[in-house]
């Protein structure tokens, strides 16, 4: 089957990483993939997996001569049909800025209608309710290919368009309970057949044992942007009563963002300065390799609901640890009780750095407690969200 995946940046920028094994995959399984980001960088991501994919990439900038012009001689021979796309994104949109926003990607959808009708391709998916679903929506318009997106959480509460890409989608993937519920509550029982959930997919450690490197220090890592969202004032506090009581622990956080230079300066404050390091952008593959040799003990994600309500859908860097047999302690927001339910980690609740202080405690005191819930991680990984199966289901819509 030739699929196009309709990505907002991968396999440039670091956002998007849970794609890049879905692509992989579908690839082995002897699809043909293409992929065409919407807002493509100079360079790729880090690692061999954008690498991987980087040949199979059309690299089409959102603004630029060639787009407008290409676009506009579209729409002089095919007036009617770009018209009443136009007319469509007017009538559902919602706001005025939403209509700016999906006008300004009309040439990028354009072209890649015209891209889509050349290359003959069977499907084209999405990532992200946003502005990626409008270029897939446009160009599904264009082509006459059939067409889904993947929805995760702050796009679908910006319902860009959803009633009307829900109409014309072959499906809609939501990829856990509060999105599928917040997904039908925007697109209406009339279209709830439309929606399936679908989780995001890792890969398996090759290796099922529990292995640990032996080292003085315990060793964690939260690998998140240094956003609101993702809590990591919260860890900074919980080392201050770790280190008052004489515990040898060492955290790498990995990651860039707005918060960085305002954290860095919080550890100083809390004098855990000396605990953490900030080691910026890591390649994917590079960290994995870090979960698998045994050189982590445990990963920290302690997310939060902001005050603008963005809070986590279920987050593939918790999968990715568990996958590895490598603990997990987070937050109970968003989708992450779905996967660490039943003992598969260790939920806190949000905001809570004495909490968090209490989970890190338990598992540097306990072997026995790393292990077991680093085996009931893996299972739970393996049988919900195994990038193999996940795909699997994918490519099954795809065909239907």
């Amino acid at each position: 089957m030739r699929i196009c995946y309709i990505t907002s940046q991968t396999p440039y920028g670091t956002g998007e990483q849970f794609i890049l094994p879905e692509v992989l995959k579908l690839k082995e399984k002897n699809n043909d993939v293409i992929i065409i980001p919407i807002k493509p960088e100079a360079k790729l991501a880090a690692g061999k997996e954008p690498e991987a994919i980087a040949k199979d990439t059309i690299y089409i900038p959102l603004f630029a001569f060639k787009v407008f012009a290409k676009s506009l001689g579209y729409f002089l021979s095919h007036p009617a049909k770009v018209f009443n796309i136009v007319f469509k994104i007017f009538k559902y949109s919602g706001t005025f800025k939403k209509v700016l926003k999906n006008l300004a990607v009309l040439p990028k959808g354009i072209v890649t209608g015209i891209i889509i009708s050349k290359k003959n391709i069977d499907h084209i998916h999405c990532h992200w309710a946003s502005t990626p679903s409008t270029v897939g929506y446009i160009a599904a318009s264009i082509s006459n290919t059939s067409w889904s997106f993947t929805s995760h959480r702050w796009d679908i509460a910006e319902n860009n368009m959803l009633v009307e890409k829900a109409k014309t989608a072959k499906f809609i993937r939501v990829i856990d309970d509060p999105g599928y519920n917040e997904m039908i509550g925007f697109i209406g029982e009339e279209n709830k057949n439309k929606c399936t959930k679908i989780h995001v997919g890792v890969n398996m450690s090759s290796s099922s044992e529990f292995f640990r490197e032996k080292r003085d220090n315990f060793i964690i890592v939260m690998a998140a942007n240094f956003i609101d969202k993702k809590g990591h004032i919260y860890l900074l506090k919980s080392l201050i009563n770790i280190k008052d009581k004489g515990y040898k622990v060492y955290c790498h956080f990995y990651g860039d963002g707005p918060l960085e230079e305002s954290l860095k300066n919080k550890a100083k404050e809390y004098n855990v300065d000396d605990m953490v390091s900030f080691d910026g952008k890591i390649a994917h593959d590079k960290l994995i390799k870090q979960y698998t040799d045994g050189k982590v003990d445990c990963v920290v994600l302690p997310s939060i609901v902001t005050e603008d309500g963005e809070k986590e859908g279920i987050p593939v860097s918790l999968m990715e640890a568990m996958a590895a047999k490598v603990p997990v302690i987070s937050t109970n927001t968003g989708g992450i009780y779905e996967l660490l339910r039943d003992n598969c980690g260790i939920l806190i609740e949000q905001k809570n750095a004495k909490q968090l202080e209490e989970g890190i405690e338990k598992l540097i005191n306990s072997k026995e407690l790393q292990k077991q819930i680093a085996e009931n991680g893996y299972k739970m990984v393996i049988n919900e969200f195994y990038i193999s199966t996940i795909v699997d289901r994918m490519a099954k819509l795809f065909k239907d």
